[in-house]
C-alpha cells in the first residue's frame, strides 16, 4: 500500500486555483480567494511557493472539461510544464461541485499532486482526520448542490403558482414586464410576468389560424412565413422545430405548466429527462391567452391523428380512406421516402417546376429530390437531385445486383 507523506514544514511548490459559478455572482470572488489563500499563507508562516494561479470565471463547478483553467492546471501539472506537490483552494466546493469530485482528487492524488483547502486550514489530508475531513467535505459538496438544487425547485414552484415568471427564455409572442418595489427608499425589480408582445403575438394567432383552420404541418408554416409581407423587423424566421413548440406550448392559452422536463450535467454533457406529472406545477391562470382555448385544443385534435395515421399499417382501412400511402411506395416517385438528406437525415421530397414544352413539342416537368429541412431553414442542404436520373442509377444498380452472377451471352457465343 503506497504512503503519501505530508509535512507542513516542507518547500512545498503550490498552484492556487480559483472559481465563481455564475456571472451574476460577486466579479471579485475568485481574487477574493486567490488573495485569501495568500494571505493564510503567510499568517500561517508556511514556506510554501506559489508556483502558478489558475482560475475560471463563470463556469459551474458541475463541468470539468469544459474549464479552460481546471483543464489548463491539469494539462500543465500532467505534462510536467508545471512542478507543484499541492493544489490549494478556498473551499473544495471550488474545485468542483461533480460527483466525481472524490475521483478527481484520488487521480490527482496518484500522480503525486495534494489538493488542500483554506477552510480547514490546510489541514494534512493523509492523516486518519485529514481522510475522514476529505469525506466530509466531499460530502459536504455534493450534498450542497442538491440543498441548493431543492430550493431552486421550491422557489420556482412557487412563482408558478404566484403567477411570476420563473426564469428561462420567454416563449415568442410574449414579453417581459418588470413589478417594480420599493425597499428603503430605493427601486427595485420585485418580479416579473408574462404579457403578450404587440409586435409578434399576430404571428402566433397566424400560426394557430392556419394549423387549425387550413390543417398545415409545421413545415409549410415555415415556408410561408418566409414570404409573409406582413413580419415585423427584426423578428427572426421561425424553424420548423420552434413551430412545432409553439403549437404545443399552453402558455399561448395563458397556462403554464412547470418541471415537465429536469436537466443533470453528466461526463460534461447536458442531458434532459421526463419528471412525472405529480412533480409538475401548473397555474391556468398564469398570463393572458393569445389564442383561444377552441383554436389550441383542434391543433392538437389535429396532431394526434396525423401521429395515429402515420403509425397506422399501410393496408388498414384509416390509411385508405385518407389516401396516404406508406413510406417508400409512391408510385409515381418509387423512390419517395427512401432517399435521405446527407446532412440532417431528413427524408428528402419530390419537388417539381412548372410544366415546359420541348422543341419537339413534348410537354414535360422537372422534377428533382430536395430536402425539405431546407425549405422550412433547419438544413443548410441546397442540393437538388434530378428525380429521372437517381432512378436511372438506382434500377442500373439494382440490374447489377441481380444479374451479376449470371454470364453474358456474349461470351457464351464466342466460347
Amino acid at each position: 500500500m503506497l504512503k503519501y507523506q505530508f509535512e507542513r514544514s516542507r518547500q512545498y511548490r503550490v498552484v492556487i486555483y480559483a472559481r465563481m459559478s455564475s456571472s451574476k455572482q460577486n466579479k471579485r470572488s475568485p481574487d477574493q480567494q486567490i488573495k485569501l489563500i495568500n494571505d493564510l499563507l503567510k499568517r500561517l508562516q508556511l514556506p510554501w511557493r506559489v508556483v502558478a494561479t489558475y482560475r475560471d470565471d463563470a463556469i459551474s463547478g458541475r463541468y470539468t472539461r469544459k474549464r479552460p483553467g481546471f483543464s489548463k492546471m491539469r494539462q500543465d501539472l500532467r505534462s510536467g510544464v508545471v512542478r507543484a506537490d499541492l493544489i490549494l483552494v478556498d473551499t473544495l466546493e471550488r474545485l468542483s461541485r461533480a460527483d466525481n469530485i472524490d475521483e478527481i482528487r484520488r487521480k490527482l492524488k496518484r500522480s503525486g499532486v495534494l489538493v488542500l483547502t483554506a477552510d480547514s486550514q490546510f489541514a494534512d489530508p493523509t492523516s486518519s482526520s485529514g481522510r475522514a475531513l476529505a469525506m466530509v467535505e466531499g460530502f459536504r459538496a455534493s450534498e450542497e448542490g442538491r440543498i441548493k438544487a431543492h430550493q431552486v425547485v421550491r422557489g420556482k414552484k412557487d412563482a408558478v403558482l404566484e403567477g411570476h415568471w420563473p426564469g428561462g427564455p420567454v416563449p415568442f409572442g410574449f414579453r417581459l414586464k418588470s413589478i417594480m418595489k420599493f425597499e428603503k427608499g430605493v427601486e427595485k425589480v420585485d418580479y416579473s410576468v408574462l404579457v403578450p408582445d404587440p409586435r409578434t403575438r399576430k404571428i402566433v394567432v397566424l400560426i394557430f389560424y392556419l394549423a387549425a383552420k387550413r390543417g398545415w404541418g409545421c413545415g409549410r408554416i415555415a415556408r410561408f412565413l418566409k414570404t409573409y409581407p406582413l413580419l415585423p423587423e427584426g423578428v427572426p424566421l421561425l424553424k420548423e422545430s420552434t413551430i412545432a413548440y409553439i403549437l404545443q406550448n399552453r402558455v399561448y392559452v395563458g397556462e403554464y405548466v412547470w418541471g415537465t422536463h429536469c436537466t443533470d450535467v453528466e461526463d460534461d454533457v447536458r442531458v434532459m429527462d421526463s419528471m412525472p406529472e405529480e412533480d409538475w406545477e401548473t397555474n391556468e391562470n398564469f398570463c393572458p391567452a393569445i389564442v383561444s382555448r377552441v383554436y389550441f385544443e383542434l391543433v392538437q385534435r389535429q396532431k394526434r391523428a396525423r401521429r395515429r395515421l402515420k403509425s397506422a399499417p399501410p393496408e388498414s382501412e384509416e390509411r385508405g380512406m385518407t389516401g396516404l400511402r406508406h413510406r417508400g411506395v409512391a408510385l409515381k416517385y418509387p423512390l419517395s421516402g427512401l432517399v435521405t438528406c446527407g446532412e440532417c437525415g431528413l427524408a428528402m421530397i419530390a419537388s417539381s417546376g412548372g410544366a415546359y414544352v420541348t422543341v419537339d413539342g413534348i410537354e414535360r416537368r422537372y422534377t428533382a429530390y430536395v430536402c425539405r429541412g431546407h425549405y422550412s431553414g433547419s438544413c443548410t442542404n441546397t442540393c437538388h437531385v434530378p428525380e429521372d436520373w437517381l432512378r436511372a442509377c438506382v434500377v442500373n444498380l439494382v440490374r447489377q445486383r441481380l444479374f451479376l452472377a449470371q454470364p453474358d451471352s456474349s461470351t457464351e457465343d464466342t466460347q
